[in-house]
């Protein structure tokens, strides 16, 4: 690390431990912790940037050294992000460095191929067509752990944060969390894997198992080797958008020494190309697999963008299952009939009524309040997401935008008064 560098990430950690020690960071964890331990509706939100908006808003980096700058910019961006996103996000007392691993492929004949624009589009070459015949072509992944590379990330965080916040290394996401039906439709395509479930249902059963118990041993092999750390506290790797913030996590006192066990930590699964499957195959093909994942985990979280008032019945069977995805495509009214009160809907809002051609603040209003009066009875957070047309030129109406969520559910603590 350089003097240069040293000096520009000293700066930045001090105003990063500042607002992560500070009043405003105390209200946003307790607000989070009385929700999503289902002791208080308080209707907590975030507002993802999955646009240009904070690229467009943070300050040029600065810092030459690749590892340097990779903490430069995660500095920068929650701090831009702080100051320029007044939602309920949290930003950890402690700074987690995550282990350098290299994992393997399922499928060596698989490609990816990209949008020229190089935008979120891609399509695969689809390498599995007949299950039995190219069943040759997939693999288990090995995974290795790079200690080399690990120790120094390891070692300019804790220069960076000294004295100011704690440096932590563990890993708060997890292989049991790597999704299966994303790798059947990178490996098949989503028409013809269809087309299978219901042609030769036995080759699929195959197939979903495969990569079942392909992240299975990859999140065993974490276990193992000791990577795992806590991720209730603002810390997380995974979750869709949402807040895993509470206080039932781990649920036991960890003896000094002993590894943390994914059973001590808050978890998540999907099946977003599952949306077009009847609740009678969802059943069938995914929740034994789904079942077996979700007793890896404390708690949980289901779903990212596919509507689950179909799924539901079955989502209810995962041991620990805690909050469930409401995207936009989900029928409310269905999933308020069949939804248990203890799950919480983490509700996605049409992602253009914030980020859309024009801003009409007044029909934002009225797309929060249905969610709440449909809802009424449910623990309700918000999560925008898909955020794709987000520009920094739009900076006022994200201040509107938060300011009409606090108004709707009458929860003003977490506001960062400037």
């Amino acid at each position: 690390m350089t003097r240069a560098c040293r000096t520009r990430l000293r700066d930045l950690a001090g105003r990063y431990a500042e607002a992560a020690l500070g009043d405003v960071m105390a209200q946003r964890r307790e607000k989070w912790r009385l929700h999503n331990s289902l002791r208080a509706r308080t209707f907590p939100f975030h507002i993802e940037d999955n646009g240009s908006y904070l690229r467009d808003l943070c300050p040029p980096l600065t810092c030459e050294d690749p590892v340097c700058r990779d903490w430069e910019a995660r500095l920068v961006r929650a701090l831009v992000s702080y100051e320029a996103i007044d939602d309920d996000r949290i930003i950890p007392d402690r700074f987690v460095v995550d282990h350098v691993t290299r994992v393997g492929t399922y499928c060596r004949e698989l490609r990816f191929i990209r949008t020229e624009s190089g935008g979120f589009g891609y399509r695969t070459n689809k390498p599995i067509q007949d299950v039995d015949a190219d069943f040759h072509r997939l693999s288990k992944r090995t995974i290795s752990l790079d200690r080399d590379k690990t120790e120094r990330r390891l070692a300019v965080a804790r220069e960076m944060l000294e004295g100011l916040l704690p440096v932590e290394l563990g890993r708060v996401s997890s292989y049991y969390s790597d999704g299966i039906t994303n790798k059947a439709v990178h490996l098949m395509g989503m028409q013809e894997l269809y087309l299978q479930m219901a042609v030769d249902p036995d080759a699929v059963h195959r197939l979903l198992t495969f990569l079942f118990e392909d992240n299975l041993a990859l999140g065993r092999w974490e276990e193992q080797q000791g990577l795992l750390t806590l991720n209730h506290d603002g810390n997380q790797g995974y979750c869709s958008g949402s807040s895993h913030f509470c206080d039932e996590i781990p649920g036991r006192e960890i003896p000094q020494g002993q590894p943390v066990a994914s059973t001590d930590r808050y978890g998540y699964l999907e099946a977003q190309e599952a949306a077009g499957l009847s609740p009678e195959m969802f059943g069938e093909f995914l929740m034994p697999h789904l079942r077996k994942l979700a007793s890896r985990f404390r708690l949980l979280k289901f779903g990212c963008c596919e509507p689950v008032h179909g799924f539901i019945g079955h989502l209810q069977q995962m041991p620990g299952l805690r909050k469930v995805s409401v995207t936009p495509w989900c029928d409310q009214e269905k999933l308020a009939a069949e939804c248990d009160e203890g799950v919480i809907w983490c509700r996605k809002p049409v992602p253009l009524k914030l980020c859309g051609d024009k801003f009409d603040p007044d029909d934002l209003r009225s797309h929060l309040q249905e969610t709440l009066d449909i809802g009424a009875g449910h623990f309700i957070e918000f999560v925008f997401r898909d955020t794709n047309r987000l520009t920094g030129a739009m900076r006022e109406r994200v201040q509107l935008a938060c300011d009409i969520v606090r108004e709707v559910t009458g929860r003003p603590e977490g506001h960062r008064q400037e």
